[in-house]
């Protein structure tokens, strides 16, 4: 093959994936958007709680519609963890940690947080 030809199949395979990256972070990000009344009034219920590595967690046995909820929130969590990891250098564990802190910031009164040791507290 011709250099210009690898040149431009570089091009077009990096194009792709870059689009591919937009299209992921598109959907992900919509899910969640979509999801968070359903997150907020499950919170407002204590179904759920917030954990201290970023994941939102079922308090209690949970019914099948929330553990679907916590699920399928953390999926998006996990790929948003992911993505600002490699966007901001710094590892999945850190980027999960600082959305952790500033969900405890934002939270209101009566919502749950599970400590690293599995014991929950509520907000005051």
């Amino acid at each position: 093959m011709s250099k210009l030809i690898l040149s431009k199949t570089f091009i077009f395979l990096s194009f792709l994936s870059l689009t591919l990256t937009i299209n992921s972070f598109a959907d992900f990000s919509s899910r969640m958007k979509e999801r968070l009344p359903e997150i907020v009034k499950a919170k407002n219920s204590g179904f759920i709680g917030e954990g201290t590595e970023g994941l939102v967690h079922v308090r209690g046995t949970g019914t099948k519609a929330v553990k679907k909820l916590v699920d399928d929130e953390n999926n998006d969590r996990k790929i948003l963890f992911s993505a600002m990891s490699k966007k901001t250098g710094g590892s999945v564990d850190e980027v999960a940690s600082k959305f952790s802190k500033a969900l405890v910031k934002k939270s209101k009164k009566g919502h749950w947080f599970r400590k690293s040791s599995g014991k929950w507290i509520q907000r005051n």
